[in-house]
């Protein structure tokens, strides 16, 4: 990518300075540059529960808990935002209810996606709680963290 910039700029500098030799021979002329930005994200995992402790009393209750189980930070400078993609393990839980900033969706076992609107110039830092609805076969236990959360441009 910065070959290819380098590249573009050397190419224009030597048109700036064609067109003002031909200035300085008496010729006018125009030089017109236009340039496209392409689209871009990136996605820094800042913390991430690497385990899902159940036990007895989240069985009974049927679901678990868990406050800021994802933080991650994003940045983009596409105007159209971008989607947080989730991957959620069925053979563990049959819903993962996710929540950011108040905004919660239900993700059955499969993949849920939440839009979000352009983070500005500096990114945004995510924090994710999740209510993680358990199939009625968990048994209590340390499993695999069974969600998995990844930034994609729209």
């Amino acid at each position: 990518m910065k070959k290819m910039l380098t590249a573009g700029m050397m190419v224009v500098a030597m048109v700036l300075v064609l067109g003002l030799r031909e200035s300085a021979a008496g010729s006018k002329g125009i030089i017109q540059v236009s340039a496209t930005v392409l689209p871009k994200l990136s996605q820094t995992m800042m913390s991430q529960e690497k385990v899902l402790s159940i036990t007895k009393e989240n069985i009974a209750m049927g679901y678990v808990d868990i406050k800021a189980g994802t933080v991650l930070q994003v940045k983009s400078n596409n105007p159209e935002g971008y989607f947080l993609n989730f991957l959620v393990d069925g053979q563990l839980i049959n819903e993962a209810q996710v929540n950011i900033n108040g905004r919660t969706i239900s993700v059955q076992a499969g993949i849920g996606l939440i839009n979000k609107p352009f983070p500005g110039i500096a990114g945004e830092t995510v924090v994710i709680t999740y209510r993680l609805i358990l199939s009625p076969k968990t048994l209590p236990g340390s499993y695999q963290w069974p969600v998995t959360v990844i930034a994609s441009l729209i």
